[in-house]
């Protein structure tokens, strides 16, 4: 492992060249529209019969061979499965420190049959179960940094992207800081395999307490599909991509816009900063806006994501409150090859060969509701893979 480790930090600071030149980007074509159902074709929400609530916070979500869905519920402490139907037929999982309980379920990610769990308050934060739940394993992932990763993708065949913390001297300096961040790639079993160089990292508010990601900053998102990994800084419509390898490949560039930051870009993160809250949660966020300036541009984009079939969708960040959120999806070689025009709302976490499925938050309660969207593909795009 400290082999590993040597290797990776030592080689991450010798890529950041090749990494910050881009290689001469891929153009984009003329695109189809591809569509999606009016009406959900599942919804989870509510009650089940005993009352008790069916979604709590849910931190992810997949579905399964049979069209059953797995949620990974950060507020019920759970993993939990519903059928086609969206009815409940299975948890586990409860609240504790022990083994089989959860305290605090940041991430779940699906990786071909396996689901990894990321439950950061463990000391081995990365628990393995197979699609039935049986639990397989738990690890850490190896990290030039010593420390768990911030942000993590993988792909269908276990290979990991990551990007790690800005390294910080001295005390904090209260304000906007964007400091630069390790990436890299893992295989399943946690060993770091490539280093792809040190890049913008996640624009920080700092206050002498801490920092938490700036309102409007600009975060980086990553996405790896079976041949490419991708990382996008979202200062612009550039997308970077690597081979699996960590060798540097032709950027995709994305169609140009103006980031100009608006009142329309305030007016938005303000609604949803307090959707759903208390009155008291409402005043306290009211006077936080106070202590801060929003940043002068908006990120390029906010999402990202590999579908079943090895397409890149990428979402532009909404620009107003109710203004409908456009996903641009490329080929594997960077060629776009379609636009899908989703609800804002609506947190795209799974795209299958002909389903979407996401998490919205429901703008009258602000409470979240897993759904299943139909997708029509257009016949231009390619089949690049077998579905999930």
């Amino acid at each position: 492992m400290r082999t590993t480790l040597t290797r990776v930090a030592l080689l991450l600071a010798v890529s950041i060249a090749s990494v910050s030149c881009d290689a001469p980007p891929v153009a984009t074509s003329s695109v189809a529209e591809w569509s999606v159902g009016a009406t959900p074709s599942l919804a989870i929400a509510g009650d089940d019969s005993l009352g008790a609530p069916l979604i709590g916070n849910a931190e992810g979500v997949t579905q399964l061979p049979d069209g059953s869905v797995l949620v990974a519920d950060r507020g019920l402490f759970s993993l939990r499965w519903f059928d086609q139907n969206g009815a409940l037929v299975r948890s586990i999982g409860r609240e504790g420190k022990g083994p089989g309980e959860f305290e605090y379920i940041a991430r779940l990610h699906r990786c071909g049959d396996s689901v990894f769990v990321n439950e950061i308050t463990k000391t081995a934060p990365w628990l393995v179960y197979a699609l039935d739940g049986t639990m397989v394993r738990d690890f850490a992932f190896d990290s030039p940094q010593g420390i768990p990763t911030y942000r993590t993708a993988c792909n269908p065949t276990g290979q990991f992207l990551h990007m790690g913390w800005e390294r910080r001297t001295g005390p904090p300096e209260p304000g906007r800081k964007r400091g630069v961040v390790p990436f890299w790639l893992s295989d399943a079993a946690g060993r770091a395999t490539a280093p792809l160089g040190d890049l913008p990292g996640s624009e920080r508010l700092v206050s002498l307490g801490g920092s938490s990601p700036h309102p409007l900053g600009r975060e980086p998102l990553l996405a790896i599909g079976r041949t490419r990994a991708y990382v996008a800084t979202a200062d612009s419509f550039t997308i970077r991509t690597f081979g699996l390898d960590g060798a540097p490949l032709a950027s995709i560039i994305d169609e140009p816009g103006d980031l100009t930051t608006t009142p329309d870009d305030i007016a938005r993160y303000k609604y949803r900063d307090t959707l759903g809250s208390t009155d008291v949660r409402k005043a306290e966020a009211v006077r936080e806006w106070t202590t801060f300036e929003f940043p002068p541009t908006v990120p390029a984009y906010d999402a990202m994501l590999v579908d079943a079939q090895d397409h890149l969708w990428v979402r532009r960040t909404p620009r107003a409150i109710g203004a409908p959120a456009r996903w641009h999806v490329f080929a594997p070689d960077g060629t776009r090859v379609a636009a899908v025009s989703l609800p804002d709302a609506f947190d795209v976490r799974e795209v299958g060969r002909d389903y979407i499925l996401g998490i919205r938050l429901d703008a009258a309660s602000g409470a979240q509701v897993v759904e299943r969207y139909s997708l029509q593909r257009a016949s231009n795009a390619t089949d690049a893979g077998r579905t999930r």
